[in-house]
């Protein structure tokens, strides 16, 4: 499912954690610079302290950590299948690096090897908060003063988090990009990304039939590829939406007639259902634009192939 929901785990390996009242009593972010935001989550209940109150907000997380808080924040489910050399299909941590890279925001690197255990940098964390927010990347990174100590790979990522206002610099404008990010910068980014994506109109859930649909990210939409068999000339679409929410299908297909349905969903939202005709001769590209009151309208891209 593309909808997010907003509960997440900090604390999901180093001790067992249970939820707190809006006061806890061993806090330990009193006059901290995140405190506004921690005692939100706290007074929400989105989050979970250690067992004596504490947040700890000034401890590193480890990567397999800030994928735990990902996935539950952004409700990622599927599963991938994975061969890392360093994951352990025993350890707790699996199925999470599985619906890491389902979703799209882990990748590995060039050793085959994806680090579970080793604690997540802030750069790391750019490459991250990018891609799931399908920002454009950005070289621009010259206001940091320790713009050198940014890796090459990271620099798009650091600019695009900076533009976004996701992530910011110190006081002596450094973004510390080989820094390990702390559990208050993991909480107060990941709450900038959340509260910024929250305000766009969204598909609950997509599904296509007849052809094979898959997540990719893109800077400015939400983009899938889907593969169609050869003799297929029209899939069906389906997007489940918000009931106060209207969608509007358009395709690169000349003369193509998308035919449109609508139908009551459960839980007070709507289906939109839409026959596609896909093109003999090169790629279909359906866009599917969805509006709610209050919010911006998101485009979401499907790019159909034939199978080669």
């Amino acid at each position: 499912m593309i909808k997010k929901r907003l509960s997440l785990i900090l604390s999901v390996v180093m001790i067992t954690a249970f939820t707190v009242p809006s006061v806890a009593f061993g806090a330990d972010y009193t006059d901290h610079w995140a405190e506004a935001t921690i005692q939100e989550w706290f007074n929400n209940e989105k989050i979970s302290g250690y067992e004596d109150g504490s947040f700890k907000p000034e401890n590193s997380i480890t990567r397999a950590e800030f994928m735990t808080m990902v996935n539950s924040a952004y409700d990622f489910e599927e599963l991938a299948d994975i061969s890392y050399a360093d994951a352990d299909s025993e350890e707790w941590y699996y199925a999470e690096i599985q619906k890491a890279v389902k979703a799209g925001y882990i990748v590995g690197d060039d050793e085959d090897t994806v680090r579970p255990a080793d604690e997540i940098t802030r750069q790391e964390v750019a490459v991250v908060i990018t891609r799931l927010n399908e920002l454009e990347q950005n070289a621009d990174v010259s206001v940091f003063a320790d713009r050198d100590e940014i890796a090459d790979w990271a620099a798009g990522y650091a600019g695009a988090v900076l533009k976004s206002g996701y992530m910011i610099g110190d006081d002596n404008k450094n973004f510390n990009p080989t820094n390990d990010i702390t559990r208050a910068e993991a909480l107060v980014t990941l709450d900038r990304s959340m509260k910024d994506k929250a305000e766009d109109a969204e598909i609950n859930e997509l599904s296509v039939e007849g052809a094979e649909l898959e997540q990719a990210f893109d800077a400015e939409r939400t983009t899938y590829s889907a593969i169609a068999a050869n003799d297929v000339t029209e899939v069906t679409i389906t997007a489940d939406v918000a009931e106060d929410a209207e969608v509007s299908f358009s395709s690169n297909v000349k003369d193509s007639d998308i035919k449109v349905t609508t139908a009551s969903a459960i839980e007070g939202g709507v289906v939109y259902t839409a026959d596609a005709a896909l093109s003999d001769s090169e790629d279909t590209v359906v866009n599917i634009t969805v509006s709610q009151e209050g919010l911006k309208d998101r485009v979401y891209t499907i790019t159909f192939s034939k199978e080669e």
